[in-house]
């Protein structure tokens, strides 16, 4: 019995004592910037083989500095274990030393749990320009600008132009007159309306109280990335998570509200989906709320006549 206890304390002290199966390391370069300058910001994650990795997306701020833009580059292969990158392009206003945490990582080791890993914190001193210039108070203004001269020639060929649209369109007018005019077709239902009525549909199907959380979450994502394609003129169908939040952040088609809420809701689905993650109860009808809440919100947002441009 002592040998066995002896033998269970050993194991206890080698598995203390062996590294995490996920690292995370960040870098700064340069570490030490002025105000409004603009740095790259990397993310290095190391995983052991048959370790499922899940790392967050911000979008709009990393700690007191503004994200310009982000990405991945190719996994690297080191051994037995996959090292993967993200960088971040930063600015920062505020002089002083900042501190950074990296953004969060969860892991998962074959047969465990969905465990948080430490984040990475590192500084980056922002200087001020104003500081280290000399007389930098002694700065003239810009001088008034000068009145442009007006080039008559555009509004001549514009009013010509003008002249023959109006001409043509009468002609076209007085063609269609002498034809019957065909039956008007009912204008398509509004993508929020479409996307209103499969929520309702998917809800009558009861799949959480039959336990089938992986359906249920299947057809949520499906139906909000369908909705998102009718509303915002997306390819969201065909898009993964990161690619669709990596558009959205870019072009400006998404409101900035509405993309931490969209953010959450796709990766939980994800983790369902793809990551066997088992949700509660409560995490499934947080998940139906947060899509109708999303589709609600962004409907509400939209302006008549705006081509369902985004808020």
């Amino acid at each position: 019995m002592r040998v066995f206890l002896l033998l269970l304390a050993l194991v206890a002290v080698a598995r203390a004592d062996a590294p995490p199966p996920v690292e995370v390391h960040a870098r700064a370069e340069p570490d030490t910037v002025t105000v409004g300058q603009r740095f790259r910001y990397s993310v290095e994650v190391k995983a052991d083989a048959g370790v499922d990795v899940v790392f967050a997306q911000p979008t709009e701020h990393l700690g007191d500095f503004d994200i310009v833009d982000f990405g991945d580059t190719p996994a690297v292969q080191k051994g037995a274990s996959t090292v993967v990158t993200r960088w971040f392009t930063l600015v920062g206003w505020t002089p002083g030393r900042h501190l950074i945490k990296s953004p969060p990582v969860r892991y998962r080791v074959p047969g465990g749990e969905l465990t948080d890993l430490q984040a990475y914190e590192m500084g980056v001193q922002v200087d001020s320009l104003l500081e280290k210039t000399p007389d930098a108070a002694d700065i003239r203004d810009i001088r008034e600008p000068e009145p442009v001269p007006v080039d008559w020639r555009p509004y001549w060929v514009g009013g010509g132009a003008l002249v023959l649209v109006v001409a043509g369109a009468a002609a076209v007018w007085a063609m269609l007159r002498r034809r019957t005019r065909p039956a008007v077709a009912a204008p398509p239902r509004p993508p929020h309306e479409v996307a209103a009525a499969a929520l309702a549909a998917l809800a009558e199907r009861r799949l959480v109280e039959h336990g089938e959380f992986k359906e249920l979450y299947s057809g949520l994502s499906d139906i909000v990335r369908t909705y998102l394609e009718q509303r915002f003129e997306l390819r969201a169908p065909e898009m993964t998570t990161e690619e669709f939040l990596l558009t959205t952040a870019r072009d400006g088609r998404l409101a900035r509200a509405h993309r931490p809420l969209l953010s959450a809701f796709l990766t939980e689905s994800d983790l369902v989906k793809f990551a066997r993650h088992l949700p509660t109860l409560a995490d499934a009808e947080r998940a139906f709320a947060a899509a109708r809440r999303f589709v609600d919100e962004t409907a509400a947002a939209a302006a008549p006549g705006d081509r369902r441009a985004a808020g």
